[in-house]
């Protein structure tokens, strides 16, 4: 799987450009949340208090611990029908195939209702809720007579991205799975996995986040997807200073957009020094520095690399040591 084309790329990025515009004092400065013990240490048993406080986990990684939210586990045959906001505007999709509305306002509170189905495959349970709390996110901060961006599910999956959820959404994205008629390619999202790739690229270029802490998390597809994804963002830098401290200017402009070149070619290929004041855009940034120091772990030991010196065997060859190693001392300055 690669990359979606240039003019596809674009498109991702401006309209991430134009969310991250639009909610930029809402969002503030999300962490990058990672499917591991650190950021999920609960204990998970699979029943309705398990996936309550697997809500509460991420509501409070994505900055919504003050939306009063109660999940309900629910069979495909059990589910609750009402209006999906009362504003009519969000378009929350329902469950396909079961009829189940996943999100309900219930004025001063939400209902999220999941599948029993859901919660027997983590990477699909995560997901969903991610998505679903950036549906709520959406609302919570919709402006009176605003209209979220269609399609509103792209929108929705460029909010949990934003939000800092965008490694359960790229897990999501492209699920392998083995059944009875060989094996299955499926997704819980919106957006491929191409594009998420894209999209989670950009936030963590523009959080200054540590592309490696996610890379170790991911499967292979949206290993090798982030990882290219990555190195685009690394070789259009001056993308990446517009999306951090102008992202309405990017979102509304075209913009050039290079290929991605080796990190070796970016560091010898600079036409001029890059600005001071954003350390990503450095030498002294955290993403060239990780890449040093893959480089430096990677590389082989050299043919040429100073071995111990091995004691002496007779006093003939101690003088004769002593000799050469003064022969090539440095003289001293007076």
């Amino acid at each position: 799987m690669e990359l979606p084309s240039g003019q596809v790329i674009r498109a991702v990025i401006q309209r991430y450009a134009r969310l991250v515009a639009r909610l930029e004092d809402e969002l503030g400065e999300p962490p990058m949340v990672l499917p591991n013990g650190t950021f999920f240490p609960d204990r998970f048993v699979g029943d309705a208090e398990s996936v309550q406080q697997l809500v509460t986990r991420l509501q409070t990684h994505a900055g919504l611990s003050d939306i009063p939210i109660h999940v309900s586990v629910v069979s495909g045959g059990a589910a609750r029908s009402s209006s999906s906001c009362s504003s009519g505007s969000c378009g929350v999709p329902t469950v396909a195939g079961h009829g189940l509305e996943r999100l309900i306002d219930e004025g001063d509170s939400w209902r999220l209702q999941v599948l029993e189905a859901e919660v027997k495959h983590p990477v699909v349970l995560t997901t969903n809720l991610s998505r679903a709390l950036a549906y709520v996110f959406l609302i919570e901060t919709q402006a009176e007579g605003e209209i979220i961006e269609p399609p509103v599910d792209i929108t929705a999956d460029m909010t949990a991205v934003a939000l800092g959820l965008g490694a359960l959404m790229l897990q999501g994205s492209y699920i392998y799975a083995k059944s009875c008629g060989g094996p299955s390619i499926g997704r819980v999202t919106k957006m491929s996995c191409p594009e998420l790739a894209i999209a989670f690229a950009a936030f963590i270029a523009r959080g200054h986040h540590p592309v490696r802490a996610a890379l170790k998390e991911l499967d292979t597809t949206q290993h090798a997807l982030l990882q290219e994804a990555h190195a685009l963002f690394e070789s259009n830098r001056e993308v990446v200073h517009r999306l951090r401290h102008e992202p309405s200017a990017l979102a509304h402009s075209p913009f050039e957009l290079h290929e991605a070149r080796p990190w070796l070619t970016r560091m010898f290929t600079r036409s001029k020094p890059l600005p001071e004041h954003d350390p990503w855009l450095g030498l002294s940034g955290d993403a060239d520095l990780e890449e040093l120091e893959n480089l430096l772990t990677n590389m082989p030991p050299s043919s040429t690399a100073r071995r111990p010196i091995r004691a002496p065997k007779n006093p003939e060859q101690a003088e004769l040591q002593q000799l050469v190693a003064e022969a090539f001392r440095p003289a001293r300055a007076d």
